[in-house]
C-alpha cells in the first residue's frame, strides 16, 4: 500500500492533510471532493459548508435517506448565497454518452417510447479492481451494486426521460450482512414502464445496460462506454461527438461551476431522487 505522502511527493505542489478538518480549514483549499464511504458523506458535507468553501461529493448522499433529505433542505436554505458551490459526482453527467442520447431523444426517430430495460450481472462483487474497498462495498450498510452502479443509471433516466417512480420490487441479500445478490423491481415513468433485473453470480462477462425500446427505433447504452441504436436487423454503435475521459470532463464541469457559470454536474436535488429510488429499491416497496 503506498501512503498518502508518497502519493503526494510525485506531485509538483502537492502536500498531505491526514485530518479531513485540516484539510477544509486551509486557506489555499477552494473546493474539497469528499470521497470517503458513504456513511461519513454527510458529516464532511456540513463541515465544508460551514467552512464557506465550494463541495464537491460523490453518490450515494449518505446511507439514510432522512439524513441526506435533512442536508439537501439545509442547502436550500443557503441557495440564495452567491458563494455556495454546490454538486455530486454522479459521472455520466458531463458525458458524451449522455449527450448523444439527448439528442437521439429530441430528434424523435425512435418514435412513441413503449418501455425501458435496466440489466446488470457481474461474476462476483465487489468486482476485481472494486477489492481495495470491500470492506464498506460488499456490505449492506453502505454498498452493493445498486448504490453503487445502479445510481448512475437512475440519474441518467432522469435526466433523458424524467424520475423513476418505484411500483414494486424484491431483493435477495447475501449472507452475513452483505450486499444484494439479486433484484428484480419495476417503475413508472410517467406512463413509461421500467423493469430492473440484476444479479450476481456466473462465469460471464459483466453487463450493464439501459435500453429505451421505441416504436420505429430503440436506443441502448451499454458498459459505461456504448451507445448503439436498434432495429429488428441488430444494434449498430453511435460514434460520439467526443472522445474526452470522464474524469477530464467532470473536471472542466467543476471549473465552470467555480466561475459561477452554467454546468452539467448534477445538484444535489437530483442526487437525493437518485438516492430515493434506490433506497425504495432495497427495502422492496415505496
Amino acid at each position: 500500500m503506498i501512503s498518502l505522502e508518497a502519493k503526494a511527493d510525485k506531485y509538483v505542489g502537492i502536500s498531505c492533510e491526514t485530518r479531513a478538518i485540516a484539510l477544509i480549514e486551509r486557506a489555499d483549499v477552494d473546493v474539497i471532493y469528499i470521497a470517503t464511504p458513504p456513511k461519513t458523506h454527510i458529516e464532511y458535507c456540513r463541515l465544508v459548508l460551514k467552512a464557506g468553501k465550494a463541495l464537491w461529493c460523490e453518490k450515494p448522499l449518505a446511507v439514510d435517506f432522512d439524513d441526506a433529505a435533512a442536508f439537501v433542505a439545509e442547502l436550500e436554505r443557503h441557495s440564495t448565497d452567491d458563494k455556495l458551490k454546490a454538486a455530486v459526482n454522479l459521472s455520466l453527467a458531463s458525458s458524451p454518452e449522455l449527450e448523444m442520447m439527448q439528442k437521439v431523444i429530441a430528434a424523435g426517430d425512435l418514435g412513441p417510447h413503449l418501455s425501458v430495460d435496466i440489466r446488470f450481472q457481474y461474476s462476483a462483487w465487489p468486482r476485481t479492481w472494486q477489492q481495495g474497498a470491500s470492506s464498506w462495498l460488499s456490505g449492506r450498510e453502505q454498498g452493493g451494486f445498486l448504490r453503487e452502479v445502479f445510481s448512475h443509471f437512475v440519474f441518467m433516466h432522469h435526466r433523458l426521460l424524467g424520475e423513476m417512480q418505484l411500483i414494486h420490487g424484491h431483493v435477495i441479500f447475501a449472507d452475513n450482512g452483505a450486499a444484494e445478490i439479486s433484484v428484480m423491481a419495476e417503475y413508472r415513468c410517467g406512463d413509461l414502464p421500467v423493469r430492473l433485473m440484476g444479479a450476481v453470480g456466473g462465469s460471464a462477462p459483466d453487463v450493464n445496460e439501459w435500453s429505451l425500446y421505441g416504436e420505429q427505433q430503440s436506443l441502448r447504452y451499454a458498459d459505461f462506454s456504448v451507445v448503439k441504436i436498434g432495429q429488428q436487423s441488430g444494434w449498430q454503435n453511435i460514434p460520439l461527438l467526443r472522445s474526452q475521459g470522464s474524469v477530464a470532463s467532470q473536471l472542466d464541469e467543476v471549473s465552470l461551476m467555480m466561475q459561477n457559470k452554467p454546468h452539467r454536474l448534477a445538484s444535489f436535488k437530483e442526487a437525493l431522487a437518485v438516492q430515493k429510488v434506490v433506497e425504495q429499491t432495497l427495502k422492496g416497496k415505496r
